[in-house]
């Protein structure tokens, strides 16, 4: 029976030994239980933002594609009209440039026509006659000029 009380002596006294270990795992559990929530916390609020970013980019996107179709639509409407014009500069010759500038009254749809060559040519003022005659001076260099002119690169200026 003494060698059974000394055991239990010493389960006892390992016992205490151990809830000691186990006491400071519990500690050392409680410590990281509080780390994990703090980063989840962290975790939590940088997946908010990312979603507030996320709804952001994507109502950007959808105006942007708006944008593009509207683009898309303007282009599809402005494609005849630009073909009608590359139709209208190809027959253009240095006899009809002479007439045209010979005219001491033309028909106002001319002037109109020497305006917008004018304002195309950087001319901001002088829209009369007169300098419209001047520029086509050298007939079949204003040909050249027309027919060589990038209307894809036109100042914002100029097409209001």
């Amino acid at each position: 029976m003494k060698a059974t009380i000394e055991q239990v002596e010493g389960l006892q006294k390992l016992l205490d030994i151990k809830m000691v270990d186990v006491e400071q795992e519990k500690a050392k559990t409680g410590e990281l239980i509080e780390i994990v929530g703090r980063e989840s916390l962290d975790a939590q609020r940088e997946q908010d933002a990312a979603n507030i970013q996320a709804t952001e980019t994507n109502k950007l996107a959808a105006e942007a594609e708006q944008v593009k179709a509207t683009a898309n639509k303007e282009l599809e409407e402005a494609i005849p009209a630009m073909k009608a014009a590359e139709a209208a500069v190809a027959c253009l010759d240095k006899k009809s440039i002479q007439e045209l500038k010979s005219l001491a009254s033309p028909p106002p749809a001319c002037l109109d026509v020497a305006k917008g060559c004018l304002l195309l040519r950087g001319e901001k003022k002088n829209f009369a006659w007169g300098n419209g005659q001047k520029m086509m001076n050298n007939p079949a260099k204003f040909i050249e000029e027309v027919q060589a002119f990038d209307g894809s690169n036109i100042d914002q200026w100029i097409l209001d």
